[in-house]
């Protein structure tokens, strides 16, 4: 396995955070976790920020050097908690509290959800390329299949609205 074109993040930050796991500052096909896993930890934490930026409207991968710094950031500390929960130590290990009620892919989630949400005006003030609006894929028909105009159910009138023309 390699480390995805789209990936956040490098197998040698994750090594320099946790040396102890290594074979003297590197993952090897004999480490715990390998060489091989932290590429996937890196590749699938990427793939899972990926998917939210996207949904919010940014061109992936997030290319913005301070942008793509603190997507790094976010997918190296994913991938070291991983590498911990290997080596059954950290907040993913077997019989950890928060276990008892997640897994370790549904708490990633939750905060690449997190993340994304409370920045992604930070990204994107920061130059990240947003290539759509939140409001993309919203619809309004207005005829039905038939052809015929569609009245929508609920009218200002019907709840005593009266539209006032300001410019008249």
């Amino acid at each position: 396995m390699a480390i995805s074109s789209n990936a956040y993040g490098s197998v040698d930050e994750v090594a320099a955070l946790v040396r102890r796991y290594t074979d003297e500052g590197n993952f090897t096909a004999e480490t715990r976790p390998t060489e091989a896993d932290v590429e996937g930890f890196i590749n699938r934490t990427s793939a899972v920020l990926n998917v939210l930026l996207a949904e919010a409207g940014f061109a992936i991968p997030v290319s913005q050097s301070d942008a793509k710094q603190a997507l790094d950031d976010f997918a190296v500390n994913q991938a070291v908690q991983l590498c911990h929960a290997a080596n059954g130590a950290g907040p993913y290990a077997p019989g950890s509290e928060a276990l008892r009620t997640q897994t370790p892919a549904s708490i990633i989630l939750s905060e690449a959800e997190a993340f994304v949400s409370e920045h992604a005006a930070g990204l994107e003030a920061l130059g990240a390329t947003r290539d759509r609006d939140m409001t993309y894929g919203l619809q309004c028909r207005e005829e039905d299949d038939g052809g015929d105009e569609i009245v929508p159910p609920f009218q200002r009138e019907m709840i005593g609205h009266e539209i006032v023309d300001w410019d008249a």
